[in-house]
């Protein structure tokens, strides 16, 4: 008896998708050789200001990793690299901000896990197997690295222009992945235009912040805090906008996150200073 057409095909198929799939094991390599690396930024032979070329030398051992467990035919976009560059810029800032070394140590293991952890729901999203959920993570690593990179910006003895550029930057880096990998993909060149302008938005309150520094009264924390929200704020109204899909839930959160970030400042505004 002949074996139907459907039954042959069967286990060519099945074989072809496991051949198919990245080994995980790559993946967590990579990153554990990234958290290996990562603790050399402790190294007493090492000055402050040389820690931010390891940083450098973090990503670029970092890009090949990326390219080699996302590629499909095609380099990955350059969205997938973001976190990782956000990542080693906040590892590089808190190795001057945090002098305990077990302190260091967890947050050294936690840019390893979170840069496996989106390398894997980068590789999902790129084979269209994302699952509930993978999103809300998505996001989470994207305001965990973000936040830290903010905080380590603002905390550092960066002269004005500079912190004002670095704010740009990261948020310019932040809006774009955000608007090119959470949620529906938006175009790379309307992604780009968005994210500059999230960017401007988010770096003119800092310089608003920065200039009336002798009316208020932020330690770096708030102030961190102040352009995560704003930076929250403009990129979901922006996606929101583009996507069509104000409703009253989405309304009430973004007003809720508006009006904290408006007590923040009555809260640290003092004229008589």
């Amino acid at each position: 008896m002949k074996t139907p057409p459907g039954l042959r095909d069967a286990p060519a198929r099945v074989i072809s998708a496991v051949q198919g799939e990245r080994d995980r094991r790559f993946l967590i390599f990579a990153g554990a050789v990234l958290i290996a690396i990562a603790f050399g930024f402790k190294s007493e032979l090492l000055a402050q200001n040389q820690v931010w070329a390891l940083g450098l030398g973090l990503i670029v051992l970092a890009a090949p990793a990326i390219l080699a467990y996302l590629r499909a035919g095609e380099p990955p976009a350059v969205e997938h690299y973001i976190p990782v560059v956000l990542g080693a810029i906040t590892l590089a800032g808190l190795t001057i901000l945090v002098p305990e070394l077990w302190k260091f140590g967890v947050l050294t293991v936690a840019f390893g896990i979170g840069f496996m952890i989106a390398a894997r729901l980068d590789y999902l999203r790129l084979r269209d197997a994302e699952k509930r959920g993978h999103l809300v993570l998505q996001e989470a690593i994207l305001v965990c690295v973000l936040a830290g990179a903010y905080l380590v910006v603002v905390t550092l003895p960066f002269n004005a222009i500079l912190r004002l550029l670095w704010i740009l930057t990261i948020t310019f880096l932040a809006s774009y992945r955000s608007f090119r990998i959470n949620g529906t993909p938006i175009a790379p060149t309307r992604a780009f235009i968005f994210a500059v302008f999230v960017a401007q938005v988010v770096t003119f309150l800092a310089w608003a912040v920065t200039t009336l520094e002798t009316f208020l009264v932020l330690n770096q924390g708030t102030f961190a805090v102040i352009l995560l929200f704003a930076w929250y704020i403009n990129r979901g109204l922006v996606r929101h906008t583009v996507e069509d899909s104000f409703t009253r839930h989405v309304v009430l959160e973004y007003v809720a996150f508006a009006a904290v970030l408006v007590y923040l400042f009555v809260s640290s505004y003092q004229p008589g200073r």
